[in-house]
Order: structure tokens, then C-alpha cells, then sequence
């Protein structure tokens, strides 16, 4: 982990802050568990426990956090915040999974750090390239998918392209899935250290075209697809040896969706956004605490989404004013920080602090806010073999500018926006308990309990139009579980559990909480063989929320073989969905089915 945690500090200062936390408040991917589907990064984020899927599936599946997702939780790759407007959440599908060699997710409010939208959570993905060049090959059965990805490191500049290629997929019941899709992503980095200044320059393009919007309605009600999808992010960032640091980023996307609702119309809605920010921070060692100083920018401007539609019936009571709408919108955010740890004999505490001040303009409209977050957390070793922490936060998310001022079709259905929407707060408290029995077992348990106020909820009126709501508020809670131990000199076990609750102030149950889970995973490694097999069991869903639909309980297996042919070159096998299981994603009331059973081939070379 020592690497790991050295790219992060690279790449992400902030995670420098929270990289000690325990385990069940801050998760790594391991990276042998190479058994996912590997659509996105978000199949490999659902096996970290109190991570899972949400939104309807495909290429623009997103996550959620201990029951928080879209924009509650705060998506970051290289430190850049990643903002796209989608309901369904902050997808990061446009760059391969090829490109990360790191994701972490930090659990609970993080506002005190992160400011909006980090209200449930943190997912910090990290870009990277080891030295030498290498190539990876894979393919696989359930769509053809084929990926190709080429990376070079040498000396101070490191690179790397990735393509991928997938038509229609089909679940287990022979259903059609809207999941095709083709994109070209790429990382160019060049860093130097001159006179104890080290300055990196980075970029990741991105473009992709004819991306299927996977959905249940797919093809009889709604064929939804995204003709063209552009995101370029490039950053500049200098470290000081004496412990400062500063960074300017930008992040451009341009992309389109054209949704045609079968005898009814045919929408295309073009999207656009720039989004720019910084960040300063210092280091001071003061005796024996370790201090950090921040500021913290972040604007989006030019952020445009436009619709246009052919109405297919002319005596249908659909009109111009319904559908032909335009969103122009700028946001604005300024905060102060700071975050203070110190030791003391088995203890450690730290405190964190953050004032943040929001404007955003509509068409006709501006507003402003401002918020000041605080955060405590105190860890402390009981035993040799068992420490136990707590702590509480406060966390804030003001609304989307989409949630504020958009008005138009998506392939969700018709939206008005709804600009007297309130700012969600919450006030989170978890207490997490490990203990180490011995070098062969390990038990990591975690409880928590979050109360938001004014939650922002989309519903849907009686003339079947969707928008947005404060309620007056909500909670949620929820327990963690793992076990590692070992079993004999090459086996490893993984063994996790979560279950949570979510209502509203009116006893009826939040969207986006995931149903109970049972998890196994064993990992044999014997000399130059890797096998990862993966048992999960789902509980029904019986209770939840009226944008969502109960589901069956269900068993998923999954399978890697990985063989070291040589010292460099590699081979592996993965089996998805071994049984050839019927089962949805998540509950969402418009998810799709997740593909049939798939095999996946992939190699790797290292020269």
C-alpha cells in the first residue's frame, strides 16, 4: 500500500489528509479481484462493502454509498471533481478502466473536506502508468467487447490509450440489452522536480459515440443512445519539499442523447459544460500536531443543455413550450479549510473545519449560500489487537443547476426543474470497531446513522412529468461486516455483509438504499496461478421507494484465473454470471436486466 498511498498524495493532496482511516470508513479495490464484468469502474467499486450499484445500468451505471448517490456522493479523478449533470449520477465511463491503477471511496460526510456533493461520500480514482510499456488485450462473449489499451513509461512522461468496442448485449432470459458502445480514452502526464518544486501536467481526453442508454422500456417504449460523448481534463499542479502544494485544473464535456419514445416523439438534448477550479494547501508540523491549510476553487461556466424533437403524432397534446427548452446555467463556490490531528499515547483525534460560499445563475434567476461544516474523529487502540473509532460530521449538498432550472425531455421522462429548492444538510455519526486476532484473521465492523434535513427528492406529479422536492427530512442507518482470514499457506478468505434503513419524515422508505448482501470471496494463490471465486447473495427487496420496484432475492457467482506465463507476460480467464442468473442491478424502476452469463479473455504483455 506504501505506493498506493504515495500516488495518491501525487495525484489527490486531500487523501493525504484522510489516508489513515479505518478500515470500513476508507476502502481500497483490491486489485486482484479481477472477476467484475469491468464495464466501467463502478463494477469494480461494488465489491468494497457499503459500496453499490444504482441507475439503470449499462455504460452510464452509477453508485451509491451507504444509501447516498448522484449527486450526494463527489466523484473525483486525479483530484478533478467530475460534474455531468446526469440525475442518475457522476459517471466516470468516458475514461477505461485500464487507466486507474487506484480507487479508493471514503464513506460518511466528508463536507468538512470536500464541501458539496461530498454529503454521503468520496470516490477518488487515480490515472497512472508503471514504468516499461504495456500492452493488454482482452475479449468477451456477451457483447464481443473487445478492449485494447497501450501504456508507456519512460523517464519523466508517462502515456496511454485505450479503446473499447461492444455491440448489443442480452441478459439470461435472451432480453436485448441497449449497452453497445465505442470510445477512444487517453492519459499524457509530464512530470519534474528543479529545485525542490516537483510540477506535473497532465491531460485525459476522451471521445465516444453511439453509447446505448441501457433501460427495462428498451426497444418497444424508448430507444435511447448518446450519438457522441467528449471529455478532455487537464490539470497543472507544483509541490513544494516544504510541504505546500497548488493546482489548476479544467474539465470540458460535450455530449449529446437523442431519445425517440416509440409513437411518440424523438428528443435530442445537447449538452455542454467547463468546468474550472484550484486548490492550495500547506503543511505545518507543530509539535505534535499536523496541520492542514487550504482554498479551495471551483466554477462551472457555459453550462448548456438544449432540446430539440419531431413529434410523431400531430394531434398529440405534446407542444413547443413542453419540449423545446434550453438551460443556461454558471455556478461559482469559494471554501476554507483546515484539518488538525494529533497523537496522543494510543489515541489519535483529529478535527476538520470548512467554510464554503455558492452562487449559482439561472436564466432569470440567482442565488447564493454558504455553509460552514466541522468534523471530530477520535481513534484509539483498546488492545494490541483491537482499536475502536468514532466520529461525527456535519455535511451540506446544494442543489444542481439540472435540479434548479432544466426543463425539458431525458430518457427518464419530462423534467421541470424546480428553482425554490432548499440546500440538504445532515448530521453523520459511524463507529467503526477492528480487531486482529492474528496474522490469519481480521474483524472490521462498522454501524452508522445519518439525520438530513430539507432532502431532495424527484417525484413524479399527476400528469406524469418529473421534478423536485424538499422533505422535511430523512435517516439512514446501517451496519458493515468483514472477515479476512487465512486458510492454510495459500488461501485467503473475504467474507462481507451489509444491510441499512432509509425513511423520510413520513415513515416511507428513500431511494437508492441497497437491499441486504452476503459476500464471499476466496483467493487462491499457488505459485504462478491466481484464482478469485466470488459467492454473493442479495436479500429481497420487498421495501422501498415509489421510484423503484421490489425485487427477488438472488445468488451471483463469478470467477478469475490468472496465469504468469512468464516474468512478462500474463494470462487471465474470467466467468460473469457463472449460473446464467436473471437479476437486476439495482431497484430502480427503470433499470435494465444485467447481461447473461460472459467469458472474458484478456493478456498482458511487459516490455
Amino acid at each position: 500500500m506504501a505506493n498506493d498511498i504515495e500516488k495518491v498524495e501525487v495525484l489527490a493532496p486531500k487523501q493525504v489528509i484522510s489516508i489513515y482511516s479505518n478500515n470500513l470508513t476508507k476502502n481500497y479495490v483490491d486489485g486482484q479481484y479481477a472477476f467484475t464484468l469491468e464495464r466501467t469502474i463502478a463494477d469494480r467499486l461494488q465489491t468494497i462493502p457499503g459500496v453499490s450499484l444504482n441507475g439503470q445500468g449499462g455504460q452510464f451505471q452509477s453508485y451509491a454509498i451507504r444509501g447516498f448517490s448522484r449527486a450526494r456522493i463527489r466523484t473525483e479523478i486525479d483530484g478533478i471533481p467530475i460534474i455531468t449533470d446526469r440525475r442518475a449520477g457522476n459517471a466516470s465511463s468516458f475514461l477505461s478502466p485500464d487507466l486507474f491503477n487506484l480507487a479508493s471511496v471514503s464513506k460518511g460526510p466528508n463536507s468538512a473536506l470536500y464541501g458539496s456533493q461530498a454529503l454521503g461520500g468520496v470516490v477518488s480514482l487515480t490515472t497512472g502508468v508503471d514504468k516499461g510499456t504495456h500492452i493488454k488485450l482482452s475479449g468477451q462473449s456477451a457483447d464481443n467487447g473487445v478492449n485494447v489499451t497501450l501504456k508507456h513509461n519512460k523517464g519523466k512522461i508517462s502515456s496511454a490509450i485505450s479503446y473499447q468496442h461492444a455491440n448489443l448485449s442480452t441478459a439470461a432470459n435472451g432480453a436485448a440489452l441497449n449497452s453497445q458502445y465505442e470510445r477512444a480514452s487517453g492519459l499524457l502526464r509530464y512530470e519534474n522536480t528543479h529545485n525542490q518544486l516537483t510540477t506535473i501536467v497532465s491531460w485525459l481526453p476522451s471521445y465516444g459515440q453511439n453509447i446505448g442508454k441501457s433501460n427495462i422500456k428498451y426497444p418497444n417504449q424508448e430507444i435511447s443512445i448518446y450519438p457522441e460523448e467528449i471529455h478532455s481534463l487537464a490539470q497543472i499542479q507544483v509541490m513544494s519539499a516544504n510541504g505546500w502544494m497548488s493546482k489548476f485544473f479544467h474539465h470540458y464535456q460535450n455530449w449529446d442523447s437523442e431519445t425517440d419514445r416509440i409513437n411518440q416523439y424523438v428528443s435530442l438534448t445537447e449538452y455542454q459544460s467547463q468546468t474550472l477550479g484550484g486548490q492550495w494547501l500547506n503543511t505545518i508540523d507543530i509539535a505534535n500536531f499536523d496541520i492542514h491549510l487550504g482554498l479551495d476553487w471551483l466554477s462551472r461556466k457555459g453550462v448548456r443543455i438544449s432540446s430539440a424533437y419531431d413529434i410523431y403524432d400531430t394531434k398529440s397534446e405534446l407542444n413547443e413550450n413542453q419540449l423545446n427548452n434550453q438551460m443556461h446555467g454558471d455556478e461559482d463556490n469559494l471554501a476554507l479549510f483546515s484539518h488538525t490531528k494529533w497523537q496522543t499515547d494510543n489515541t489519535q483525534f483529529a478535527i476538520g473545519l470548512r467554510y464554503d460560499w455558492i452562487s449559482q445563475q439561472g436564466a432569470q434567476q440567482s442565488t447564493t449560500d454558504n455553509n460552514l461544516n466541522a468534523s471530530f474523529s477520535v481513534n484509539t487502540a483498546l488492545t494490541s489487537n483491537l482499536d475502536v473509532s468514532f466520529a461525527i460530521a456535519n455535511g451540506f449538498r446544494y442543489p444542481t443547476l439540472s435540479e434548479r432550472f432544466f426543463k425539458g425531455p431525458t430518457p427518464r421522462g419530462d423534467i421541470i426543474g424546480n428553482q425554490q429548492l432548499k440546500s440538504e444538510t445532515s448530521l453523520g455519526a459511524q463507529t467503526t470497531f477492528n480487531w486482529y486476532g492474528s496474522n490469519q484473521l481480521s474483524v472490521h465492523s462498522a454501524v452508522y446513522h445519518y439525520k438530513l434535513d430539507n432532502y431532495i427528492e424527484r417525484y413524479r406529479t399527476q400528469d406524469d412529468t418529473l421534478t423536485y422536492r424538499n422533505l422535511a427530512s430523512a435517516s439512514i442507518r446501517g451496519f458493515e461486516a468483514e472477515v479476512r482470514f487465512n486458510s492454510g499457506e495459500y488461501l485467503q478468505h473475504h467474507v462481507t455483509y451489509q444491510q441499512q434503513q432509509g425513511e423520510d419524515d413520513l415513515n416511507q422508505p428513500l431511494a437508492d438504499l441497497h437491499p441486504k448482501k452476503l459476500a464471499w470471496i476466496t483467493q487462491l494463490n499457488y505459485q504462478e496461478m491466481t484464482i478469485v471465486n466470488s459467492l454473493s447473495y442479495q436479500f429481497d427487496a420487498t421495501n422501498v421507494n415509489e421510484s423503484e420496484v421490489q425485487r427477488d432475492d438472488f445468488w451471483l457467482w463469478d470467477l478469475s484465473i490468472a496465469y504468469q506465463l512468464s516474468q512478462n507476460h500474463s494470462l487471465s480467464l474470467a466467468l460473469n454470471n457463472v449460473t446464467n442468473t436473471l437479476y437486476f442491478g439495482s431497484l430502480d424502476e427503470d433499470a435494465a436486466y444485467q447481461p447473461k452469463r460472459n467469458v472474458r479473455l484478456s493478456t498482458n504483455w511487459r516490455f
